[in-house]
């Protein structure tokens, strides 16, 4: 099972995503042979050259590519943002939870809720948790948005204090 690596230009990756296959990636977030960068650690974003965005790298494992002739073991960059990452990978939902820890989450709330969206909320976040990036930040952060002009229904926010990564949003 190999894993994304996430960071930002100029320094080397801060996160790393859950283990996925290497068939998982090119299904889902079409990664292709020729997308391959090396097989030892990468040196091209150890100076950001006036770039200011992230880069997202595919790291295969062993198991992985021994049968394919056109798979090799080393690091592959993704030519996608990190939000459309987890947009592909939504359909993962609670697949991985048992993998790794499951982080505690603040609460963000400027009015008051109700217990059944607040219950319904917290489901949500604990579902989406795998869809993170490992990072750094010990907690999470869930915030409620109640419904407001047009919108009928609460929005909810689940974040990474330090912004490690694009935060998760839906609709109750």
């Amino acid at each position: 099972m190999g894993k994304l690596l996430s960071g930002k230009y100029g320094s080397g990756p801060d996160a790393e995503s859950i283990p996925l296959s290497l068939k998982e990636c090119n299904q889902k977030l079409n990664l292709k042979p020729n997308d391959f960068v090396s097989e030892g650690a990468p040196t091209f974003f150890e100076k950001s050259f006036g770039s200011s965005g992230r880069y997202l790298l595919f790291l295969t494992d062993e198991a992985d590519v021994k049968d394919s002739s056109v798979w090799k073991t080393g690091y592959y960059l993704l030519p996608l943002d990190a939000k459309d990452v987890l947009a592909a990978l939504d359909k993962r939902k609670g697949g991985a939870s048992g993998e790794r820890e499951i982080l505690p989450i603040d609460w963000e709330t400027q009015v008051d809720s109700p217990e059944h969206i607040k219950a319904k909320a917290m489901t949500w976040a604990r579902e989406s948790q795998p869809l993170f990036f490992k990072c750094v930040c010990p907690r999470l952060s869930l915030r409620l948005y109640p419904p407001w002009a047009l919108r009928q229904r609460w929005k909810v926010r689940l974040r990474c204090p330090k912004r490690c990564q694009p935060p998760l949003t839906t609709l109750l």
